[in-house]
């Protein structure tokens, strides 16, 4: 049993680690889109990649992991839908009522098991594992889902940004296995084809054609015409750049030790630590009985993922004997 509590709490305390550096680099992001007024996505997208892509050849030079490359062709195919996964999730948050996005997100789960069957991936999922995942998403939904407005354009961002989800995190594991590459090396494979894409659409819809931007939702804004406030922005996006580096490698992580059902369903914790510290440190004015259904949620989810946890060393441990 303490082997099994060992193991879980390692799974956990990844996850908490991990959604730790995540939910610092989405308040990070906030505060340079809000607070700064650089909300260009795309160009924060090809500054991370670019972040990744310089930091790994300098760390590769002094020799602390070994280059080691995917196939050219599956570098540039991993390296788009990770740009287009991104973008996609943006719009469909700004798309969606904050309810039916929080459902979209719960969604990703049953998406990936549905790829992997039909691209012949013989994953099976025990009824244990299948209902911690369904005490999860019931805990994650009571404590997020609060509106839930439907519309076709918003709809079908999110069946996208759903779809490119599930198929990038499934490409995260499956890629590492198939061609016997570590985190580090493989996000070091992909960092420069990100950095590339990245750029080209940074230029199309942050400099040349900033119209484009409103068939996705974004607002027709130009980088050459933005001016920093101060020194102080220009912290704000170093820090978020380095952030995505450790977000990077961690997520080839944990998905490639695990599976990117794992990785879903720990990231949950993610959703309801957010919710949690909102109620507790901002003065939020919401009847009790509501409170009460929003932390009820929150521990049903922590529940969940614990249990999850727990079923998959017990089940791990079993194979091995």
């Amino acid at each position: 049993m303490s082997v099994l509590f060992a193991a879980s709490f390692n799974i956990v305390s990844s996850a908490v680690e991990l959604n730790g550096v995540i939910v610092s680099i989405i308040l990070v992001n906030k505060q340079i889109a809000s607070v700064c007024g650089f909300d260009f996505i795309l160009t924060m997208l090809f500054l991370n990649f670019l972040t990744t892509a310089t930091l790994l050849e300098g760390l590769a030079a002094l020799r602390w992991f070994e280059k080691k490359h995917l196939p050219t062709r599956e570098r540039w195919i991993v390296a788009g839908m990770a740009l287009s996964t991104v973008l996609l999730n943006n719009c469909s948050n700004e798309a969606n009522s904050v309810g039916f996005y929080q459902i979209t997100k719960l969604l990703i789960i049953p998406t990936v098991i549905g790829l992997e069957r039909l691209q012949g991936r013989r994953a099976v999922y025990s009824q244990k594992v299948i209902l911690s995942i369904v005490v999860t998403g019931v805990g994650v939904a009571l404590a997020t889902v609060s509106d839930f407005e439907v519309n076709v354009r918003g709809s079908i961002l999110a069946l996208m940004s759903i779809i490119s989800t599930a198929q990038y995190q499934i490409w995260q594991g499956s890629k590492q296995h198939e061609h016997g590459v570590t985190p580090t090396q493989i996000t070091y494979s992909v960092a420069w084809p990100q950095s590339c894409a990245g750029l080209v659409c940074a230029l199309l819809a942050d400099v040349w054609l900033p119209q484009v931007k409103v068939l996705f939702l974004m607002r027709p804004s130009t980088l050459l015409e933005h001016k920093l406030s101060g020194q102080g922005d220009l912290y704000w996006i170093v820090l978020c750049n380095l952030l995505a580096v450790c977000t990077n490698i961690s997520v080839y992580g944990l998905i490639g030790k695990t599976s990117p059902i794992t990785y879903q369903v720990v990231g949950q914790l993610k959703t309801v630590m957010v919710v949690a510290f909102g109620y507790i440190f901002f003065d939020v004015r919401v009847p009790w009985q509501w409170l009460l259904l929003r932390f009820t949620g929150v521990a049903i989810a922590i529940v969940g993922v614990i249990s999850y946890a727990i079923i998959k060393n017990a089940e791990a441990k079993d194979k091995k004997t």
